[in-house]
């Protein structure tokens, strides 16, 4: 009888394990780290909106190509513009001695090549999060392709700034940027 007990009080519990180990997630679904705005973050800044933790691209789904869309050629870049160095980034440098400063943009790219719904899925602040987001929108792809035909797809695009020789801790700043 003890043994009996101790059964039906064990299969509740592997049920609850087996359910856990489940994957939620869908077969569509790309996942990344929840986006979260740098602490020095500028007004411009907060005007990039910013990514949701996963997207849930498939082209039966919203018609944009994901993770595991089969036979898909990813876009590639045609054209860039640089993103202009700030000057918030250049005095940050010289208070924190960081001289590189990276930028990740997601983008649907369009049929045509065209950058569209850009987020931001990683903030550097000092006014490179929008100086990324203003080159990034004058990209020009060539479009991912599914059977020779376009299609859209989501990608992100790292836009990195390196500061020009950041001063030492310490030295005081004369708002002009070195030369």
């Amino acid at each position: 009888m003890n043994r009996t007990l101790l059964l039906f009080a064990l299969i509740p519990l592997a049920t609850c394990i087996v359910a856990q180990q489940a994957s939620t997630s869908p077969a569509n679904e790309s996942r990344a780290p929840s986006a979260v705005r740098s602490p020095d973050s500028s007004d411009t800044d907060l005007t990039v909106p910013l990514c949701p933790a996963h997207f849930h691209d498939s082209l039966s789904v919203n018609d944009i190509a994901g993770p595991r869309d089969k036979h898909i050629t990813w876009p590639k870049v045609r054209t860039t513009v640089p993103a202009l160095l700030t000057q918030q980034a250049i005095d940050g440098a010289g208070k924190t001695h960081i001289g590189n400063f990276n930028v990740i943009v997601n983008v649907v790219v369009d049929t045509k090549g065209l950058p569209r719904d850009l987020c931001l899925q990683k903030s550097s602040g000092y006014g490179l999060d929008a100086s990324a987001e203003a080159a990034v929108v004058r990209y020009r792809f060539d479009p991912a392709e599914k059977n020779g035909k376009p299609v859209k797809s989501r990608i992100p695009v790292e836009v990195r700034f390196l500061t020009p020789n950041p001063p030492p801790l310490g030295t005081p700043r004369t708002g002009k940027p070195p030369l």
